[in-house]
C-alpha cells in the first residue's frame, strides 16, 4: 500500500476513534461469555461477523464488523484493534489458504494506522466494534483477492489475536487494470442434495424415526428444500435426489412403525405425520421445471458394486429408484441425456467420494448414462482446471465428466458449515467467494468452469446456505445447471479420475455376502404371488455409499438383519410337518396325502421336489410339474402315488421348490416307505376262509335234516319230475 493511502486509512480510524459513539455505534457490552464449550476459553477472542458489500469495487465503503471477547475471569485494559492490508493479490490457492491459516508471510503488509482502542473489557464479557472503510482508500486496481487483516492485542503486546479476510476486488471499468480487464463470468454449476441415511428394511414402516425430525421445520432436509426452493432459479442449481428418502416420506405419511426386529416384531406405532406430506410436496414444488436426477435407490455405492461384480444390483437400483421417484416428483421413468426437458430425470450418476474405477464407468455406459461427476485429482500447484472433462466408458462411447472443485468441497465440509455462530457464517461465506475469486484470478483468459458439490448429506446452516448461493452471483461468476455445463469446451483427460482410491468404497467380503443374499431374495420373491420390493430395497439399504468407511458395521448389522428375516421366511413353510414319517403300504401300489404349510402372511406358489433311495420304490405327483398356491396361514393337500416293484424299505425325500424349479432352503421332510405283501396274502386268507365256512355250513344243515323215502317232500333236494317237466310258464307256452 503506498504512503498515501496508509494516510487516508490512518486519518479515517484516527476519526473513527476520536468521534466515538458517532462513528462506532455497536461498541457496547453484549453481557454474553466469549468462549462457549468445555474447551478452555483463549485470552483474548477476536471475531469478524461481516463485511458489507463481500466484496470490494471502487467507490464503496466497506462496512466491517465484529466482536472482541475476554475469556479470561480477569478485566483486561488497553485493548487496540488495528486494521492491516496490503495492495497485492495473492497468487494462487495455496497462498489464500495460508492466508487464512495465519501462516501467510507478513511481508507487504501494512501496519501503523491508529488503532481502535478500548480502555477496559471485564471478563467473560465481549463488545462488538464496527469499522467504516472507503474502498478507494486502499488503492487497488486489478481483480484479484486481497489479504485484509483485523488484529487486536493488549497495551503490552502480550495477548495478541487476529482475524483474517480474504477480500475480493472487482474493478469498476474494464481497463482500469493495466494489461488486463475485468475476466468474463466463469461458468458456475452447483448440485443441491437431498440424500439421507437408509430408514428402511424389509418389514413395513421404518427402522428408526430420525426423518421425522429431519422434515420438520427446521430440520436439515426441511431446510435445504426451503433455501433450494427460494434460491433454485436464481442460482441455477440441479437438485440430486435418493428415491429411498422420498420413499421413506411417504411411508410416513400414513400410520407406520418404527423399530421392527428381524422378525418384524416389537414395532412402535406412529401416526401419519403430515410434515412429512408437506415435505414431499414443497420437493415436488421446488423442483418443477428444474433440472434433477437421481441417485440409485439408496445412493448404492456404483464404485463397489462395479468393482466387486455386482453390476445387477446397480442397474436395478438405478430402475427402482425411477420407478419409486417418477409418480412422486411428476416425471417419467426413464432418464434422457442432459439437458433433459422439464418432465425429465436427466441420466447424471454422481458415485459417492466422487470415486471412479473402470468397471463403474463402463456400467454407465452400458445404462446410457452421459455424464459423471466426480471430483477434482488434488490440486497442483498452478491454474486450476477446468470442471469439464471427458472419459472412454469401455463401450464405445465417451462420459462427459464434471470435476468437483476440491478446495470448495473441503471448504462445504467443515465442521464451520452447520454453526449458527455469526463469525462461522461469515467465515465459510467470505472464503467461499474469495476461492471462486482467485480460481477465475489465476488465468482470468481462460474460461474454465466450476463445478460445486456439497456432502451428500449437507446440514448448512439455512442463514449460511443462503448466502453462499446469493455468492454465486458475483460479478466473475455465471450461475448454471449441470446441463449447461456439459456444453462447455471440454479438456484434455485426466488419468487419476479413474484411479480408485483407497477406502472410498464398500468392503469386497461385504458385498460379496451381500451377493449371496441377492441369490436368497430372488428365490424368496419368485414364490411371492404379489412381489414384494421391501426385500431388494432391503438389500440396496445395505449397499449403500453412506457406509463407505466408518459406516461399515452398521452396514453388517443391517446385512445380518435382513439375512435373518430371509431365513425366518422359508422356516415358515414346510410339508405335512418337520418330522420323519413311516409309513407302510399293504401292497405294491398306494397313496399318500400330504400337506403343503404355510405360515407367511402372503400367498406364495411353490412346487414339490421328491427323491427315493430306492428304485424298486417310485412317488409321483399327479404332474411332475405341478404347483401348489396356498394362502397366508393355510395350508393345501397333495396326494402322492406310490409304486413299488417288490416288497422292501425305501426313504423318500420331500422338498419344495420355486415354480421354475430352484429348491427352496427349507428342511426336507423324510419319509420312509415299507411294501409288503400284506395285503395278496390277506385277501387269500380271506378267501379260504370263507371256503371252508361255506363247506361247514352245507355239512352242518344235512345233519340236521336227513333224508328218507317217508319224506318226500324233503328240502334237500329238488322234485325230479318238475325238473323234466320245466316251469309252469314254459308248460303254459
Amino acid at each position: 500500500m503506498s504512503a498515501m493511502a496508509r494516510s487516508h486509512v490512518a486519518r479515517f480510524v484516527a476519526a473513527a476513534f476520536v468521534t466515538g459513539a458517532a462513528t462506532l455505534p455497536t461498541i457496547t457490552l453484549s453481557g454474553q461469555a466469549a468462549v462457549a464449550g468445555s474447551r478452555p476459553a483463549a485470552p483474548l477472542s477476536l471475531t469478524v461477523t461481516s463485511v458489507t458489500p463481500s466484496y470490494a469495487s471502487p467507490g464503496q465503503t466497506l462496512t466491517i464488523q465484529g466482536s472482541i471477547a475476554n475469556g479470561t475471569g480477569t478485566n483486561l485494559s488497553g485493548l487496540s484493534i488495528r486494521l492491516l492490508s496490503s495492495a497485492v493479490p495473492f497468487t494462487d490457492q495455496t497462498s489464500l489458504e495460508q492466508f487464512t491459516a495465519g501462516t501467510y508471510p507478513i511481508g507487504g503488509m501494512v501496519s501503523g494506522l491508529s488503532p481502535l482502542t478500548i480502555p477496559r473489557l471485564r471478563g467473560k464479557q465481549s463488545v462488538n466494534w464496527q469499522l467504516k472503510l472507503p474502498v478507494n482508500d486502499l488503492q487497488l486496481n486489478c481483480f484479484g483477492v486481497y489479504p485484509l487483516t483485523i488484529t487486536a492485542s493488549n497495551a503490552a503486546q502480550t495477548v495478541t489475536q487476529s482475524s483474517q479476510v480474504p477480500l475480493p476486488f472487482w474493478p469498476r471499468k474494464a481497463g482500469s487494470c493495466p494489461g488486463a480487464g475485468r475476466p468474463q463470468p466463469f461458468p458456475i454449476s452447483w448440485v443441491w442434495p437431498l440424500i439421507d441415511s437408509p430408514h428402511q428394511g424389509p418389514c413395513p414402516g421404518l427402522l428408526d424415526n430420525w426423518l421425522a425430525t429431519s422434515l420438520a421445520p427446521g430440520g436439515r432436509l426441511a431446510n435445504l428444500v426451503s433455501v433450494g426452493s427460494a434460491y433454485s432459479q436464481k442460482a441455477r442449481l440441479t437438485w440430486v435426489i435418493d428415491p429411498a428418502l422420498l420413499g421413506s416420506a411417504s411411508t410416513m405419511t400414513a400410520a407406520y412403525q418404527v423399530g421392527d426386529s428381524a422378525r418384524c416384531t416389537g414395532a412402535k406405532s406412529y401416526p401419519a405425520d403430515p410434515r412429512a406430506k408437506t415435505w414431499l410436496s414443497d420437493v415436488a414444488r421446488a423442483t418443477a421445471g428444474q433440472p434433477v436426477f437421481l441417485t440409485p435407490y439408496a445412493d448404492v455405492d456404483l464404485a463397489g458394486l462395479a468393482q466387486y461384480g455386482n453390476s445387477t444390483d446397480l442397474r436395478n437400483a438405478f430402475l427402482d429408484g425411477q420407478r419409486l421417484a417418477a409418480p412422486l416428483l411428476g416425471r417419467k421413468p426413464v432418464p434422457v441425456h442432459v439437458p433433459a426437458g422439464q418432465k425429465q430425470f436427466s441420466a447424471v450418476a454422481w458415485p459417492a467420494n466422487g470415486l471412479a474405477n473402470p468397471a463403474m464407468l463402463e456400467n454407465l455406459g452400458a445404462m446410457r448414462i452421459g455424464t459423471v461427476i466426480l471430483a477434482m485429482p488434488s490440486p497442483q500447484p498452478g491454474i486450476t482446471p477446468g470442471a469439464v472433462t471427458s472419459v472412454n466408458d469401455g463401450v464405445g462411447t465417451r462420459l462427459k465428466v464434471l470435476l468437483a472443485d476440491s478446495t470448495l468441497s473441503r471448504l462445504l465440509a467443515s465442521r464451520a458449515v452447520s454453526s449458527g455462530r455469526p463469525g462461522s457464517i461469515f467465515q465459510i461465506s467470505q472464503m467461499f467467494l474469495a476461492q471462486t475469486a482467485m480460481i477465475v484470478a489465476e488465468a482470468p483468459a481462460t474460461l474454465r468452469p466450476i463445478m460445486v458439490t456439497p456432502p451428500r448429506r449437507w446440514n448448512p446452516n439455512p442463514v449460511l446456505a443462503g448466502d453462499l448461493l446469493t455468492d454465486t452471483s458475483a460479478p466473475w461468476l455465471r450461475p448454471s445447471t449441470v446441463g449447461e455445463l456439459t456444453r462447455q469446451p471440454v479438456q484434455p483427460d485426466i488419468a487419476p479420475i479413474v484411479q480408485p482410491r483407497a477406502g472410498g468404497e464398500l468392503p469386497r467380503k461385504l458385498l460379496h455376502e451381500v451377493m449371496a443374499l441377492d441369490s436368497k431374495v430372488a428365490l424368496l420373491a419368485s414364490i411371492m404371488v404379489t412381489k414384494d420390493q421391501s426385500l431388494s430395497r432391503a438389500v440396496y439399504d445395505i449397499e449403500s455409499a453412506r457406509w463407505v468407511g466408518k459406516g461399515v458395521p452398521q452396514a453388517q448389522a443391517m446385512l445380518k438383519r435382513t439375512s435373518k428375516y430371509v431365513s425366518d421366511q422359508f422356516a415358515k413353510l414346510s410339508i405335512g410337518g418337520k418330522q420323519a414319517l413311516n409309513v407302510t403300504l399293504g401292497g405294491r401300489n398306494g397313496s399318500v396325502t400330504l400337506s403343503v404349510r404355510n405360515n407367511l402372511s402372503y400367498t406364495v406358489v411353490v412346487g414339490l421336489q421328491v427323491r427315493t433311495s430306492n428304485d424298486t420304490v417310485v412317488a409321483r405327483q399327479k404332474s411332475p410339474q405341478a404347483v401348489y398356491t396356498v394362502g397366508p396361514h393355510s395350508s393345501t393337500p397333495l396326494k402322492l402315488s406310490v409304486n413299488a416293484t417288490q416288497t422292501g424299505k425305501a426313504t423318500l425325500r420331500l422338498r419344495l421348490k420355486s415354480p421354475t424349479g430352484a429348491l427352496l432352503p427349507d428342511q426336507p421332510l423324510t419319509m420312509n416307505i415299507s411294501v409288503t405283501n400284506l395285503g395278496t396274502v390277506a385277501l387269500g386268507i380271506f378267501a379260504a376262509a370263507l371256503i371252508i365256512f361255506v363247506i361247514a355250513s352245507a355239512a352242518q344243515a344235512i345233519r340236521r335234516h336227513p333224508r328218507t323215502d317217508d319224506d318226500p317232500e324233503a328240502p334237500g333236494e329238488p322234485d325230479a319230475e318238475l325238473s323234466k317237466a320245466g316251469s309252469p310258464n314254459e308248460e303254459n307256452a
